[in-house]
């Protein structure tokens, strides 16, 4: 459970972060920087039951603290500016490092990184998707596995700068049916 004042002190609006498929804001609880995605704001879905997103990352965050893996961001609900929503530590991504990457095909690392599939660019180009080989990312593999996630991709893996990656945006996890669907692919051999 966050501290209290986390859960009761106003929470303020700053942006709105476009990327994103259902209403997510930038904001702040006093000078704590925070992600907020209000129930009301979820797009509904065929296959996940409305209104559920918010607690299903309230979910994946309580399964990454019993595992110890500190994969999710500190993530809770509460009230906020749109009604109740999940709110979750906002995380600065170090922009020099990145977990996950497109690469020309003839430029696949040899060591380090695994090759997860190829295809073409916009402009007909080989490419490859190629994440690197960590044991954070073999841990986050396990973790996907566990939640059922339905949703990884590679901008949902914030890589820091001190080496620790964070998933983030965990709403299509928990599915009753097997239903995973992730960029980790090229580390199965390992788990």
């Amino acid at each position: 459970m966050p501290a209290p004042d986390l859960v009761t002190a106003e929470l303020t609006l700053t942006g709105r972060i476009t990327t994103a498929s259902n209403a997510t804001f930038l904001g702040s609880i006093g000078d704590v920087v925070v992600v907020y995605k209000p129930i009301a704001g979820e797009s509904p879905l065929w296959d996940f039951p409305h209104g559920t997103l918010a607690h299903r990352e309230v979910a994946a965050y309580l399964v990454s603290q019993v595992f110890g893996w500190d994969v999710v961001p500190h993530t809770w609900l509460r009230d906020g500016p749109m009604g109740e929503g999940m709110v979750q530590l906002w995380q600065e991504p170090d922009p020099a490092q990145s977990a996950v990457n497109l690469v020309a095909t003839d430029q696949v690392p040899e060591t380090g990184w695994k090759h997860v599939l190829e295809g073409r660019d916009e402009n007909g180009r080989m490419v490859a998707l190629v994440h690197e080989d960590s044991p954070a990312l073999r841990r986050m593999a396990v973790f996907d596995m566990v939640v059922n996630n339905a949703d990884r991709k590679g901008d949902h893996i914030l890589a820091m700068t001190d080496g620790h990656r964070h998933g983030v945006d965990h709403g299509l996890t928990f599915h009753r049916d097997h239903n995973l669907r992730t960029v980790l692919w090229g580390g199965w051999e390992k788990l």
